[in-house]
């Protein structure tokens, strides 16, 4: 009794027509077998029932024989050909670029040469860090004026003591005051004297004792008296009402509060100068106590990053405008693409797109769409798109070039599943579900999706195309061929 063994075959079919050596020898074999196997039995009814036949269809495709019984066994499936809901991935191609705001470059504040470099192309540096030092002359003028005026605001703050102590004993001892008070009390006694004086020689002269020029001579130092009296009370009252306003005792110190305050200011401003230019603050305290100076600057980083550009070397003489460095923070980095203006409404702030990069074949990154251009390009009618890649494993470099393809919008087309599809001749082909058999079917394929292809032509809806299985018929066709 003969009998024919078949094996299942798994899932297989892509575009690509790829599939294990060892199958297809199998199948090869499988098929040589039946065939050898079915003529030494030589019953037609075993033969219809279990054999795989390439007939010539009437519309000039390949028809293999398969019956019902043999296709459950070796598990073929089929799938029918319908419209679906398909969604059409946008395919553009960008660059690695920094992220926005993490790109920052490193220039100096003033003009200098340079005497030490502190760090290399690639290496990682923190905020502060020193990177470079310059020698400049324009440091050294400043440390210069610092020191004069240090010196000045030790001779203001000096006469502001003085001026305290003046102040203090003022206080204790009001010296303008008292001396307005004896004169106002010397300049009233004289008064009265004068007065009583004056008096008696009215007196005389009216009795007729008295010559009329002792008379006058007693009313004129009356009437000086009386002058010189007014005169001391009115300096004596000014003195008590300035005792009494504090304020006006306290002008000369006010005063010299002032300019101690001024030189003060200058000083800290020239330090807050040196500083902001890169001078050692640290040395500052050596330029002061023992006025000693140096026009080193720092350079250093603004922030945590790696060094992405280096383009100074020792003894060069720098400027303000070229930059001496470029730090980069790639914790994080944005690819960017140039997106056709009919496919903006594809992308949206905060979607996510899928990234792949040469360098990582095997692998596919999710990025975040951080920012999408306001205005069209005029001349290539793009816009600019930029997704954030999360880059802590520093796989990603600058400059590199990247596949992307952003999420599309649905649409209804008629569709074939990618497992149906395998690869003869260099064409893809289907094969179709008939009543005594599957025909070969040429077609042609639109856009790609997930799972399906865009059918247009070869295919027409309710077609039934194999899914699983159809690998086995491909090389079963092969072979016959």
């Amino acid at each position: 009794m003969c009998r024919l063994h078949l094996i299942n075959t798994p899932r297989e079919g892509t575009i690509q027509g790829v599939y294990r050596p060892g199958f297809l020898l199998a199948c090869i074999f499988i098929s040589a077998v039946s065939v050898t196997s079915l003529s030494a039995c030589g019953t037609k009814s075993d033969s219809a029932d279990a054999s795989l036949s390439n007939h010539t269809a009437p519309a000039g495709q390949k028809l293999i024989k398969v019956s019902e019984k043999v296709a459950q066994q070796i598990d073929i499936r089929h799938e029918p050909i319908q419209k679906r809901a398909l969604t059409i991935p946008l395919h553009v191609t960008g660059k690695i670029e920094p992220d926005l705001g993490k790109e920052v470059d490193v220039t100096s504040r003033i003009s200098g040469r340079v005497k030490a470099i502190r760090v290399a192309p690639g290496q990682e540096v923190k905020r502060g860090q020193i990177m470079a030092l310059l020698d400049s002359q324009e440091i050294s003028d400043l440390q210069a004026e610092l020191i004069e005026a240090k010196s000045k605001h030790d001779i203001a703050k000096a006469h502001e003591e003085r001026e305290r102590m003046i102040y203090d004993e003022l206080l204790v001892r009001p010296k303008a005051l008292i001396e307005a008070q004896t004169q106002f009390d010397a300049a009233k006694v004289q008064k009265e004297l004068a007065e009583v004086e004056f008096k008696r020689q009215e007196g005389l002269y009216k009795e007729k004792i008295s010559a009329q020029k002792d008379y006058l001579a007693a009313k004129a130092l009356a009437a000086t008296a009386h002058a010189t009296y007014e005169q001391a009370r009115i300096a004596y009252e000014r003195e008590k009402a300035m005792f009494k306003n504090k304020a006006m005792l306290r002008k000369d110190l006010q005063l010299a509060e002032a300019e101690t305050a001024r030189e003060r200011q200058h000083v800290n401003t020239l330090k807050q100068r040196l500083d902001f230019l890169g001078a050692d603050t640290s040395f500052l305290s050596d330029v002061l106590k023992r006025g000693l100076i140096s026009g080193m600057v720092r350079i250093v980083a603004p922030e945590t990053g790696v060094v992405s550009h280096h383009d100074v070397a020792v003894g060069e003489l720098v400027h303000p405008d070229k930059s001496i460095f470029k730090v980069t923070d790639l914790t994080s980095v944005v690819v960017k693409a140039d997106l056709p203006e009919v496919d903006v409404s594809r992308v949206r702030l905060g979607g996510n797109v899928r990234v792949k990069v040469s360098s990582y074949p095997s692998e596919t990154f999710l990025a975040t769409v951080s920012y999408i251009a306001e205005n069209v390009n005029p001349e290539t009618r793009t816009v600019s798109v930029r997704a954030r890649l999360d880059n802590r494993r520093r796989l990603f470099k600058l400059q590199m070039f990247a596949e992307i393809d952003l999420e599309g919008v649905s649409r209804d087309l008629l569709a074939c599943p990618k497992s149906a599809v395998q690869e003869l001749e260099g064409k893809p082909v289907v094969f179709v579900r008939k009543a005594d058999g599957y025909e070969e079917r040429h077609v042609k394929f639109g856009v790609d999706s997930e799972k399906y292809y865009e059918v247009l032509s070869g295919l027409e809806p309710g077609d039934e195309v194999v899914t699983q299985g159809s690998l086995m018929l491909r090389t079963e066709l092969t072979y016959k061929r």
